[in-house]
């Protein structure tokens, strides 16, 4: 489903990766490619592989049996260009043999010429100024707040602890404390590079040391404690003594580029190096006012007597350019959070309890949101605010009538069938401060028991956000539901197919969630829906 909407939204680009679904290579298989993307969902843009995935489908997937044939499939799966070395090497001899027709080839080349003329690469001749583009990128310095902003989540926040005072006496502790590349994750340009400097630098990178130091009254104290991963650095006890002089502790924990990246995957999802004995020992003399803030990409398990001793969790993943001084914006409460997780942040066990090689979702403990039938240390979708919010249901049968009524509990609701207009469902979202902010709601559908779904313990299928309310102020969010939302792949008939049975769907935002019923049928019955 995001897929066909991101083609819905008009993405002039889609690459087909490296794995198998449902048996085929991505890259050589018409019916994903062809079928769903371009004849389904209507896709008119270009297709590019991953690179070296049609080598793959030779040499990993066994699926061709050299470059000629692996050139014919994807160009039978209207794949346009093929970054690696297969085209150049097969796709003249399959086009020589007759395995690949002219109307593909023009097909293709039309596809291509119209990206590039969209890019206006045959308006003439122009002057590459790589300093324009520096100077461009940094013009975009509010949408890259705003990302980095929205990409910090809120995971604890004990005794409201957050958001600090400028009053207070903060100091800072950990590897990423000065950090300044590390939040451009590990593809990004020479950010930084001048007329001047001829090697990449990423001094117009603010640290958290300094966008702290620009909001605080007080001089922001700092030491690293240890590095990310190398057991060089140990500062520890310097890091002990300073966390007892403060009045709150900023602990920024997590990974980099040495720990993850293309091709680089960790066996484990704990804290490296000397991270998790600094985290013990910062929580044993300053636990309630410890803010612990985690940098990462992939999953971190932090253990259930960290979640619990310390005074504030946030994770902030890799926030770019302007990641420092959004995370100091959050920590003073000058922006109220509204990041939910993208992943589930598995206990440190996970990795034993599923090989890492088994690529199954619903194998054994199960993997993602929607299979993994252990409990996370935090939820996919989870993230808090530092306002409370309300929700409450809002129903409107249909596109066909104008009816609009708010819903109580154990009211019965809504009928939809199958083949007539969706149900418009409606949250109303209220904020109860005390802060401005804003909220994404997720709406999330729950097979009941009985109910067949395919072993899918959840699935995501709407989400929405609000302006910014403030305090006292309320804006209903509207959701179509329809039966196929309820659609997954059944793997015996080889189709998509909606579980017949029970589901719950619950509407969660921040700190709040409410739910209700449906039963969907397969047949020209009706959902029948209504609140729990």
């Amino acid at each position: 489903r995001p897929f066909q909407e991101c083609v819905q939204a008009k993405a002039a680009g889609v690459l087909c990766s490296y794995n198998a679904l449902n048996g085929r290579p991505t890259c050589i298989s018409e019916d994903l490619l062809n079928q769903t993307l371009r004849q389904s969902w209507g896709f008119d843009g270009y297709l590019v592989t991953d690179c070296g995935a049609l080598q793959d489908t030779i040499s990993g997937h066994k699926a061709a049996k050299d470059h000629e044939e692996a050139s014919a499939m994807a160009k039978a799966a209207t794949v346009d260009v093929n970054c690696g070395g297969t085209f150049q090497k097969g796709l003249l001899q399959a086009y020589q043999n007759g395995l690949v027709s002219n109307s593909v080839i023009n097909s293709s080349f039309r596809r291509l010429a119209k990206i590039q003329f969209r890019l206006g690469l045959f308006d003439g001749v122009k002057k590459y100024d790589p300093q324009q583009d520096i100077e461009l990128v940094g013009s975009h310095g509010t949408l890259a707040m705003e990302a980095a902003l929205q990409s910090i989540v809120l995971l604890k926040n004990r005794n409201k602890i957050l958001p600090l005072n400028i009053d207070q006496k903060v100091v800072m502790i950990g590897p990423h404390i000065f950090g300044r590349e590390v939040f451009l994750s590990n593809y990004h340009g020479d950010v930084c590079t001048s007329n001047s400097t001829k090697h990449k630098s990423y001094v117009c990178i603010e640290s958290p040391v300094e966008a702290l130091s620009k909001i605080s009254k007080h001089a922001i104290e700092a030491t690293m404690g240890c590095k990310v991963a190398d057991t060089d650095l140990n500062e520890i006890d310097n890091a002990v003594d300073l966390a007892k002089t403060s009045d709150a502790v900023v602990l920024m924990l997590g990974l980099d580029h040495t720990q993850e990246d293309e091709g680089h995957d960790r066996i484990e999802t704990v804290l490296p190096g000397l991270q998790r004995q600094l985290l013990r020992s910062i929580l044993d003399v300053a636990a309630e006012k410890t803010i612990i803030v985690l940098v990462h990409g992939g999953a971190i398990s932090l253990g259930g007597d960290a979640i619990n001793r310390s005074g504030a969790i946030l994770s902030t993943s890799y926030g770019g350019q302007r990641a420092s001084s959004a995370l100091a914006k959050v920590l003073f409460g000058l922006y109220n959070p509204t990041g939910k997780l993208s992943s589930t942040m598995y206990p440190s066990s996970f990795v034993d309890e599923i090989p890492l090689t088994e690529m199954g979702l619903a194998v054994g403990v199960g993997r993602t949101h929607m299979f993994y039938k252990g409990t996370p240390e935090f939820s996919f979708g989870y993230g808090l605010s530092y306002s409370s919010w309300s929700l409450s249901w809002i129903a409107t049968v249909g596109r066909s009538s104008s009816t609009s009524s708010s819903t109580n509990k154990g009211d019965s609701m809504i009928t939809i069938e199958k083949l007539r207009p969706p149900v418009t469902l409606g949250v109303n979202v209220t904020n109860l401060g005390p802060m401005k902010g804003s909220q994404t709601v997720l709406l999330f559908w729950r097979p009941q028991d009985g109910t067949n779904n395919n072993r899918i313990r959840q699935k995501l299928f709407g989400f929405q956000g609000t302006s910014t309310l403030k305090v006292g102020e309320s804006e209903i969010l509207t959701f179509q539901v329809e039966h196929k939302d309820f659609l997954t792949w059944d793997t015996t008939t080889g189709n998509m197919k909606a579980g017949t049975g029970t589901y719950q769907i619950e509407a969660q935002a921040a700190n709040t969630a409410i739910s209700m019923s449906a039963y969907v049928s397969n047949g020209e019955g009706p959902i029948n829906i209504k609140v729990d």
